[in-house]
């Protein structure tokens, strides 16, 4: 399980207000493996049944009630296959965006009576990873989705790489990280970038993470797929 705050400048300039405002996120989330085949053999080689689970919210911390603005909400059945140094993942999933209704108010007053509250999708996203020696990877995939509401996209793809040098063990210690995430979904007919680096660290068994984050095009949460948004923001990630 992995639970991760963060404060981040954002700029929507298509959503209710203008310039940069602070926003606060807040996510956990948890996979969970049910069943592992490997037929006795390698850990390198396996079949892995999960379940995985997700929530992540907005918040807007420029009025004195710190509204809501969004929460998505992630559940997920993946089947992933590891063979030597290629990873792949197959998921059936469920994704629900859900408005703050305060935030709708202040801001989105015009759209309360259409419905605009909550939207979802339900699909499949495929993954196929290189791992590049023991820190590196480079991943592509995509996902189709069999029903989705009018303000989400039936189809998406993305790719990306990270550097992620942490040794698995109990010493204490710190190590640097970089990842880089590009996403197109057909909704936006965008390509939006994400980049996330910093510092993790492992006192006394307890795994943790310092981490700068930028993001550059759609925006990432659920409900405002065609809202372009950059943001720039610090935050902390921990492992439990």
């Amino acid at each position: 399980m992995q639970v991760r705050a963060s404060f981040v400048f954002a700029d929507r300039p298509d959503v209710g207000y203008d310039g940069r405002n602070l926003e606060a996120e807040v996510a956990i989330g948890h996979s969970l493996a049910i069943l592992r085949l490997d037929g006795g053999s390698t850990p390198d080689r396996a079949i892995t049944l999960g379940l995985e689970m997700g929530i992540f919210s907005r918040f807007f911390m420029e009025t004195a009630q710190r509204d809501l603005i969004n929460s998505d909400f992630r559940v997920g059945l993946p089947v992933s296959f590891r063979g030597g140094s290629w990873e792949s993942r197959l998921t059936i999933r469920h994704f629900s965006a859900h408005l703050g209704d305060d935030y709708l108010v202040r801001f989105l007053e015009d759209e309360v009576m259409g419905g605009f509250g909550q939207t979802s999708k339900d699909g499949f996203e495929g993954l196929l990873a290189r791992r590049l020696g023991e820190s590196g990877r480079l991943y592509v995939g995509g996902e189709y989705n069999f029903h989705t509401n009018e303000n989400m996209s039936r189809v998406g793809l993305r790719f990306g790489g990270e550097w992620d040098p942490v040794d698995p063990g109990e010493d204490n210690g710190g190590w640097p990280f970089f990842a880089g995430d590009f996403e197109y979904a057909s909704f936006s007919k965008q390509v939006a970038a994400t980049l996330v680096g910093g510092m993790g660290f492992r006192v006394n068994g307890q795994q943790f993470r310092l981490e700068a984050r930028a993001r550059f095009g759609f925006t990432p949460m659920g409900h405002f797929r065609e809202t372009d948004e950059t943001f720039y923001g610090l935050g902390f990630a921990l492992d439990l």
